[in-house]
């Protein structure tokens, strides 16, 4: 075996001898779709940000003020407790009202994360479809309640970096997978049959 591919081996097997299992999962699962860091941040804007393109599976979590968010030119009204899964390959920006500022809790995974999510084999509708818009929901009571404590254990875990981060950050996030999908319209995850 040639020295170069025995040291690239040591080096995957030994990264994955760091990682914590994931409560039985797949290798595939634990070594190739987690990703290696999550990113979680709080955001005070005060002014039009400028446009920035997606690469990430993004959730955004508006803790308070109004505005809008920009995704590919369409617009989405922001209040407090609006949850937007924003996926890769979007142009966004966001746009606090006038003498308002946007708080707002951003959480980022790699694109890996976002293939497994739409592929999730425990998740399963009929003719489901992946729509070019994103769900953006404006939540209260209970799913509120679960998406901002989700939200904070994600900025818990992203500046703090446990053991389990990548594994925490991950079921918190597939709580806002569940949270946007019980709360969108049945229609918006069906396919569109207009050619």
């Amino acid at each position: 075996m040639p020295k170069d591919t025995l040291a690239k081996s040591d080096v995957t097997e030994t990264r994955n001898q760091n990682r914590t299992v994931f409560s039985g999962a797949h290798d595939y699962f634990a070594n190739n779709v987690l990703p290696e860091s999550v990113h979680a941040h709080l955001r005070h804007i005060k002014t039009p940000m400028s446009y920035t393109n997606n690469r990430d599976q993004t959730f955004f979590l508006v803790r308070s003020g109004t505005g809008s968010l920009s995704v590919n030119g369409l617009e989405y009204k922001l209040r407090p407790n609006t949850l937007i899964n924003l996926g890769p390959f979007h142009r966004y920006r966001l746009l606090p009202s006038k003498r308002s500022e946007l708080e707002v809790a951003e959480a980022r995974m790699n694109s890996g994360t976002y293939m497994y999510l739409i592929a999730n084999p425990y998740l399963k509708y009929e003719n489901f479809a992946v729509p070019s818009q994103p769900p953006v929901v404006h939540l209260k009571g209970l799913s509120a309640q679960i998406a901002n404590d989700s939200m904070n254990d994600l900025l818990y875990e992203a500046k703090n970096k446990t053991n389990e981060s990548i594994q925490l950050c991950f079921c918190y996030m597939m709580n806002f997978v569940g949270i946007i999908t019980d709360q969108m319209a049945k229609d918006y995850f069906a396919p569109n049959e207009k050619y």
